[in-house]
């Protein structure tokens, strides 16, 4: 479950859709029912590091969201599955995001308040939210 956000190019009519939250198959679960699935959901990285901490530990615990993150070089917006890995209270992994324009680190964006970002595809700073397409999504 988790918020819809719809961003608009003024000058170009570019539309993008970006989730923030949890969906059906990116959630809160164990690394046990995560690499039972024998499905690659995150990215592979990501992926193989969960198999092999899982190897080494129990009970790992994988936190997964959808979050949406801005390069604060380009500001452009990105829609990330963010996973982190814990055992027992401690952080054992964190995903981390470059742009793929730039290559710089992106940071994680507060896209209820963000109004106004780069189109990615005419680079002009015109991608504006579009608060009559936002919705809930589950």
């Amino acid at each position: 479950m988790g918020y819809a956000y719809a961003y608009k190019c003024r000058k170009c009519g570019y539309e993008e859709h970006f989730k923030q939250g949890y969906g059906f198959q990116v959630h809160s679960q164990t690394a046990e029912e995560y690499i039972k699935q024998n499905k690659k959901l995150f990215h592979y990285k990501t992926h193989e590091k969960i198999v092999k901490l899982a190897k080494s530990r129990e009970n790992l615990q994988i936190r997964a969201t959808f979050q949406v993150y801005m390069c604060p070089v380009c500001l452009l917006l990105f829609d990330k599955a963010e996973i982190k890995v814990y055992d027992n209270g401690k952080a054992l992994h964190k995903s981390r995001f470059r742009c793929s324009e730039c290559k710089s680190r992106l940071k994680l964006t507060n896209i209820h308040r963000l109004k106004i970002a780069t189109c990615p595809v005419c680079k002009t700073k015109t991608f504006k939210r579009d608060a009559s397409l936002h919705g809930l999504w589950d």
